[in-house]
């Protein structure tokens, strides 16, 4: 993710720095984005909340230990989390609301999410934030728990496939993503946007209800 983002700060003539790099010009940055890993977030976080800088993170498989970690810095900088900062994603769920308000049918529902061998959590975040999604707006639809099935093949970037089942048949929703680029765009995107926010926690839906 890291080189799809920087590939993207060039188009957009921003300047990127490594996290990694030493030393920092602390001077000229606006804000840190993170997609690395649950260590990774907490050096992030820690880092952000001395220097009081905005944090865009795409990282998943957080521990309590981290979400105490989230509350604490949220008091201080503005920190948006998000699993997943594809705009298709964000569409695929605004359609199936929509599907679910339409029927009145309970279904049961399966999410099939597939990513490449390197993925290390499982079941993915974006397939964890669907499942809570549709547990917690739309559980009257809903014929018994949600279903998650997680496979790791290839070089898959990631593909959601959400199915409900019920006496009409079945309807299926997807999101194949071909690249990276999409998800360092909305990263860039939610930068931009949370610079000038106020301390807080904030999620992808946060901006895309500002920006559409």
């Amino acid at each position: 993710m890291g080189q799809a983002i920087q590939t993207q700060c060039k188009q957009f003539d921003i300047e990127a720095l490594d996290f990694e790099d030493k030393p920092k010009d602390l001077t000229n940055i606006s804000v840190v984005i993170d997609f690395s890993s649950p260590k990774g977030f907490s050096n992030c976080v820690n880092f952000c909340m001395e220097q009081k800088l905005p944090l865009v993170s795409g990282t998943t498989g957080f521990s309590e230990e981290h979400l105490a970690l989230i509350s604490s810095a949220k008091k201080s900088i503005p920190i948006l989390i998000a699993s997943n900062m594809s705009l298709g994603i964000a569409q695929l769920k605004n359609s199936i609301e929509e599907y679910l308000m339409s029927t009145s049918f309970r279904s049961k529902c399966k999410i099939i999410e597939i990513h490449h061998t390197k993925k290390k959590d499982s079941p993915s975040g974006t397939a964890l934030e669907i499942s809570r999604f549709l547990t917690e707006l739309f559980k009257s639809k809903l014929d018994g728990m949600v279903e998650i099935e997680s496979y790791r093949i290839g070089n898959v970037f990631g593909i959601h496939r959400i199915v409900f089942e019920n006496a009409e048949g079945l309807t299926t929703f997807q999101h194949i993503a071909n690249s990276r680029n999409i998800f360092a765009k909305g990263s860039l995107q939610a930068a931009r946007w949370i610079q000038s926010r106020e301390s807080g926690e904030y999620n992808f839906a946060d901006f895309l209800n500002k920006k559409l």
